[in-house]
C-alpha cells in the first residue's frame, strides 16, 4: 500500500513538474516568435505603460483616457505584476502577449482533452499546440505580435472549461468573474463569452427540451454581464479611467462584404490558401514568407472539416429535440462544450463583421476566431480517434498525424530563420539618452514605443496637431499627468500619418535650435523647455468637461476627445 501511494505521489510530482516545464517552454517559444514577427508599437507599449501605472500603486488608472478596449484586468493587469517584479524593460513588449497565448493554447488543450483520456486526449491537445504554437506567419503575427484580444479570449476559453461539468458549484463562480474581467477590460467578450454561453443556454434547453438544462450557461453569462456593471458603477465612482465611446461601425454594404470575406481570410490565417488576400495590416516581409504549404493547407483542412461536423451535430441535435440522459456521475456531456466552442467561432467574427473597413483592415479580429476553431478541432479528433480501426489504419493515422506535426514544425522553422522585423525606436531611444534629452513629446506612434523600449530612461509622450495649427496633448490612450505642469526638452518629428510637422512645432513654441536627424526621425530642441496646452474635451461639436472623484478629492478634467 506504501509503494502504491509513493508511486501515485511521484507520478503526480512528475506530471506537475512537467506541465510546468512544458507552459515555461511554450512561453519561451512564443516569446520568440512574438519578438521575431513584429516590431514593438505604440499601442502594446502603452498598455505596458498602464501596467507601470498599475505597479506604482495607480490601481484605478485614474486620470487616463483610454479606449473601449483598455485591456486593465488582463494584459495590463500581467504588465504591472511585470514590471512590479522586474521593472520596465523593453522584453514586455513579446513577454505579455507571449503568455496569454500560452494561456489560451494550454486552456484549449485542456478542453480538447475534457472527457477523454490516454491517446484520444493527447492527439486532440497535440493538434491544438502544432496548430496554435507553430501558426502560419500571419497567424503568429496576429496570435502573438498585435494580438491584443488573444487575452480576453484566453479568459472566454477558461470560463468554458470551468463550466465543463455544468453544474453551479465554484466552477460556475469562477467562469462568472472571467467573463466579467473580461468585459471590464475588452467589451469584444460579449461576442467572446456572453453571446456564446447564452445560445448555448438556450440550445441545451431546446434539445433536452427542459427548459433549465441550460441553466448554468445562460445565468453565468447573465450573471457576468451584471457584476461587470456594478464594478463599472463602483470603479468610476471612486475616480477610475475614462473611456472612449465604442468604435464606429461599417456601412452596411462593407458588412456584407466582410461577412463574405470571413470564411476566406480565417482558412487564410490558418494556412489554406498561405497567403492574406489584402494586406489588412500585415508588414509585406511577413505575408510573403512561405514555408511547407502542403503541411498548413492540410492543418487548415482539418480544421474547417472538424468545424462542419461540430456544426452540423449542433444543428441534428436540435432537430431531433431528442431529450439526453445525464452522463455518468462527475463526466459533463460533451456535446456541451462543442456546442459553446462552435458558436463561440460564429459569434467572434461577429467584431470583424461590424467593425473591419475595406481591404482587410480589421482581419486581426478574426485571430479570435481561428482559435476558437483550433480548439474545436481538437475536440473533434480527440472524439474521432477512438472510433478508427484499429491495426494498420490506426498505425497510419498516427503516422499521417506525425508527419503533419513534423511539418508544420519544419515551415514554422523555415519562417523563423528568415529576417527579424526592424524596429528603428532602439537607436532613437539610445540617441536621446546618450545627449541627455529625457523628456520630450512626440507622435503617437514614436511617443509610448520608446518610453517603453528605453526602460523609462527617456519619457516621450503623445501629442497631435489641433485644428487651429498649434500642438496639444493626444486625448486619447495616455494620462493627463503626464501634461499637466510639465515642461518638455525636445519633439520627436517623423514621416507616419499623425506626427506633428515642424511648421506647426514653430507656430506652437518658435524655431528649434537644433534639428537633428536619427534615421527616419527628426529631434527638434528649444533653447528653452516647453509646455503643451490641454484643450477642452469635445463630444460632436460641443465642450464637455469630465468631474471626477477618488482617494478623498475631487477635480475637473476638461480633454479634447476624437
Amino acid at each position: 500500500m506504501l509503494r502504491l501511494r509513493f508511486f501515485s505521489t511521484s507520478k503526480a510530482f512528475g506530471l506537475l513538474v512537467g506541465g510546468v516545464a512544458g507552459f515555461i517552454g511554450l512561453v519561451i517559444l512564443l516569446y520568440f516568435t512574438s519578438a521575431h514577427f513584429q516590431a514593438g508599437t505604440s499601442d502594446s507599449a502603452t498598455v505596458i505603460l498602464e501596467g507601470q501605472a498599475i505597479a506604482n500603486g495607480q490601481v484605478l488608472l485614474h486620470g487616463w483616457d483610454l479606449t473601449s478596449a483598455s485591456y486593465w484586468t488582463s494584459n495590463a493587469l500581467f504588465d504591472g505584476i511585470a514590471v512590479l517584479l522586474a521593472g520596465l524593460r523593453s522584453g514586455l513588449l513579446y513577454a505579455t502577449p507571449a503568455l496569454a497565448s500560452a494561456v489560451a493554447i494550454v486552456t484549449g488543450v485542456l478542453l480538447a482533452r475534457e472527457g477523454h483520456r490516454c491517446w484520444p486526449g493527447i492527439a486532440g491537445g497535440a493538434a491544438v499546440v502544432a496548430l496554435l504554437a507553430f501558426a502560419t506567419p500571419v497567424m503568429g503575427f496576429f496570435f502573438v505580435g498585435r494580438g491584443f484580444h488573444v487575452s480576453t479570449a484566453a479568459y472566454a476559453l477558461l470560463a468554458f472549461f470551468a463550466l465543463r461539468k455544468a453544474r453551479f458549484g465554484w466552477g460556475w463562480v469562477l467562469a462568472v468573474f472571467m467573463i466579467a474581467a473580461g468585459l471590464f477590460g475588452d467589451l469584444l467578450m460579449i461576442a467572446y463569452g456572453v453571446i456564446p454561453l447564452l445560445l448555448a443556454g438556450l440550445v441545451a434547453s431546446l434539445r433536452e427540451r427542459r427548459p433549465l438544462a441550460g441553466a448554468v450557461e445562460f445565468t453565468a453569462a447573465a450573471a457576468s454581464a451584471v457584476l461587470a456593471l456594478v464594478a463599472h458603477l463602483v470603479f468610476v465612482a471612486l475616480g477610475t479611467f475614462q473611456t472612449e465611446p465604442a468604435p464606429p461601425t461599417a456601412t452596411f454594404s462593407q458588412m456584407i462584404t466582410n461577412l463574405g470575406h470571413v470564411p476566406a481570410y480565417v482558412v487564410s490565417l490558418l494556412g489554406l490558401t498561405n497567403s492574406v488576400a489584402t494586406s489588412g495590416g500585415v508588414p509585406v516581409p511577413i505575408s510573403h514568407i512561405h514555408g511547407l504549404d502542403a503541411a498548413n493547407a492540410i492543418g487548415a483542412f482539418c480544421v474547417l472539416v472538424c468545424f462542419v461536423v461540430a456544426l452540423v451535430g449542433l444543428v441534428v441535435g436540435l432537430v431531433r429535440r431528442r431529450p439526453q440522459g445525464h452522463p455518468v456521475e462527475g463526466e459533463p456531456a460533451p456535446w456541451r462544450l462543442d456546442n459553446v466552442l462552435v458558436i463561440a467561432v460564429v459569434s467572434s467574427a461577429a467584431p470583424f463583421v461590424f467593425l473591419a473597413g475595406p481591404d482587410g483592415e480589421g482581419i486581426r479580429f478574426l485571430t479570435v476566431t481561428a482559435v476558437f476553431a483550433v480548439v474545436l478541432a481538437g475536440r473533434m479528433i480527440a472524439w474521432a480517434w477512438p472510433k478508427r480501426r484499429k491495426g494498420t489504419p490506426a498505425r497510419a493515422c498516427a503516422l499521417v498525424g506525425t508527419v503533419l506535426a513534423l511539418g508544420l514544425v519544419a515551415s514554422f522553422g523555415y519562417a523563423m530563420s528568415g529576417p527579424q522585423m526592424s524596429n528603428t525606436v532602439p537607436n532613437l531611444a539610445a540617441w536621446l539618452e546618450s545627449h541627455d534629452l529625457h523628456d520630450g513629446v512626440g507622435g503617437y506612434w514614436v511617443a509610448s514605443i520608446t518610453t517603453v523600449e528605453s526602460g523609462g530612461a527617456v519619457k516621450i509622450r503623445p501629442v497631435m496637431k489641433e485644428r487651429n495649427g498649434q500642438i496639444e496633448r493626444q486625448p486619447n490612450l495616455s494620462n493627463i499627468n503626464w501634461y499637466e505642469g510639465r515642461r518638455f526638452q525636445f519633439l520627436v518629428e517623423g514621416a507616419p500619418t499623425g506626427y506633428p510637422g515642424i511648421r506647426v512645432a514653430t507656430t506652437t513654441w518658435g524655431p528649434p535650435q537644433h534639428v537633428f536627424a536619427i534615421g527616419p526621425y527628426r529631434v527638434l530642441v528649444w533653447s528653452h523647455k516647453v509646455s503643451v496646452p490641454i484643450s477642452p474635451l469635445r463630444s460632436h461639436g460641443r465642450t464637455k468637461c469630465c468631474e471626477s472623484s477618488g482617494l478623498g478629492r475631487r477635480e475637473t478634467h476638461c480633454l479634447y476627445r476624437r
